[in-house]
């Protein structure tokens, strides 16, 4: 199949998505039912309303800092490929139709230089805090209306602390979790006192909002179409970005490929791959202070210090030779928890510089250190972080 007729295809399909789209919206605007106002038949039970037998209170919401300190990694990466198509999140990453977002956690909300911000984003001042970032990821438009960004949020709130934790990590410096507040006593006792009252100005607001419904019919027509057209947009957009999605896996698989073979065919031939002895030479020959400098990436999922807790990740005290998967007190997934065998320096190396084509499945989100002298002074800072060090083979 040639590129002409496959687009073709895919054209076709985008057409009758759109189509569908189209359809049901404008099904729901001409044929909505109209519901009676009273019930044909009242129960004794309609009389009373939820809030005289206590059942009026919504469900206490989940504080974005509880989200966050649960947060999946694996799947904030998965989230930010609706951002991919306008953005990058490499380090010195070039801009797209959005600024590079890499080190966004933290930074200030016109943080790049080279970028054309919208007025009323450049108006803004602050600084991309965790509070921030959520109210703009919910409703871009409703936090900075007149933005140019066309995203129209995510609403799921565990979507949105998921994407914001593995942000952060994308960060020379990622900051600290918010603290996770008590909860607050639940106050329904006194608003008990106030249900009858409410439920009389409930019943005069709805009268007053039937009589104004002739007068609103035509903006909520109008708001529907306009909803409508983003609904069209936004499928498009969407399978704009499966589609690059799916040419982006397909050329990192092949060139995934090529490295693979590049790779294999330079250690046959006595290349220059560091492993073995050659990464432990490196690692004698780091700097504990750069390293400690370099954990920096890794502080805000992992704690360094004796006797302090588990984050997102496992605290990392005395991790040099101890056995994989082995803090009772964590949950390793399925893949670490069967791995097996003890963190040696060889293993550190090759599971830090790839954590992912180390061991399949776990569930770090972190894409790994690639620069091997940033890479041996990290592994050199955490032997360090031990009452006994592990002894390096053939140091002096």
């Amino acid at each position: 199949m040639n590129s002409f007729e496959f687009n073709k295809i895919a054209g076709g399909v985008l057409v009758a998505l759109l189509l569908v789209v189209c359809i049901d919206k404008l099904s729901n605007i001409l044929y909505a039912p109209e519901l009676p106002e009273h019930a044909a038949v009242e129960t004794e039970a309609d009389a009373h309303s939820d809030a005289d037998v206590g059942g009026g209170h919504d469900a206490p919401e989940v504080s974005m800092a509880a989200l966050l300190a649960g947060a999946d990694l694996e799947d904030g990466e998965g989230q930010f490929k609706k951002c991919k198509s306008c953005h990058t999140i490499e380090s010195g990453g070039a801009n797209g139709t959005g600024p590079n977002l890499y080190g966004i956690v933290g930074n200030a909300q016109a943080h790049s230089a080279d970028f054309g911000y919208s007025a009323v984003l450049s108006d803004l001042g602050g600084t991309w805090t965790f509070e921030e970032l959520d109210a703009f990821l919910t409703s871009p438009k409703t936090y900075a209306n007149g933005t140019k960004m066309t995203f129209r949020g995510i609403s799921d709130g565990e979507d949105r602390a998921n994407l914001i934790a593995w942000l952060n990590t994308q960060s020379d410096a990622p900051l600290a979790l918010p603290a996770v507040a008590e909860p607050v006593a639940d106050e329904a006792a006194e608003d008990m006192t106030d249900t009858h009252d409410d439920a009389a100005d409930a019943a005069d607001d709805a009268a007053d909002d039937a009589s104004d419904t002739g007068d609103d019919m035509m903006d909520d027509v109008t708001e529907a179409a306009d909803e409508m057209v983003d609904d069209v947009s936004e499928a498009a957009d969407d399978a704009m970005d499966s589609a690059s999605d799916a040419l982006d896996d397909m050329s990192e698989s092949a060139t995934d490929a090529i490295d693979d073979m590049t790779g294999s065919a330079t250690d046959a031939t006595g290349g220059t791959a560091v492993a073995g002895s050659a990464a432990v030479a490196m690692i004698a020959a780091g700097s504990v202070e750069d390293g400690e400098s370099v954990s920096r990436k890794c502080s805000s999922c992992h704690t360094f210090d004796e006797g302090d807790g588990n984050r997102v990740g496992p605290n990392l005290w005395n991790v040099v030779d101890k056995p994989i998967a082995s803090d009772p007190d964590y949950s390793y997934s399925d893949a670490m928890e069967a791995e097996g065998g003890n963190w040696t320096y060889d293993r550190l190396w090759t599971y830090l510089m790839d954590p992912k084509a180390e061991i399949p499945g776990t569930k770090m989100g972190f894409r790994g250190i690639s620069d091997e002298e940033d890479l041996a002074s990290l592994i050199l800072y955490m032997r360090d972080q031990s009452n006994e060090p592990t002894p390096l083979p053939g140091a002096e």
